[in-house]
């Protein structure tokens, strides 16, 4: 389906092998070849996005000032008392 927002153009050399997997992938997909191409480049995004969040996560874990716990569930309701 046709997106009013794609703006850009692009053109891509490929070799017949990389253009067969696209039109198979595309073929099980059923979306066009230009369709899978943006999909596969979104969940490349996606996928990237994710990673550099993760990186975030765990450098915020190996900062002791954190005080980030590793799954404690205790509670100090029996100091309340």
């Amino acid at each position: 389906m046709y997106e009013k927002n794609l703006t850009e153009d692009l053109r891509l050399r490929l070799s017949k092998n990389d253009m067969d997997f696209l039109r198979e992938l595309s073929e099980k997909r059923s979306v066009s070849v230009s369709e899978c191409i943006r999909s596969i480049i979104g969940e490349y995004r996606r996928g990237m996005e994710t990673l550099e969040a993760l990186t975030e996560a765990i450098k915020l874990t190996k900062q002791k000032e954190a005080g980030l716990s590793n799954g404690d569930t205790e509670s100090n309701l029996d100091h309340l008392v």
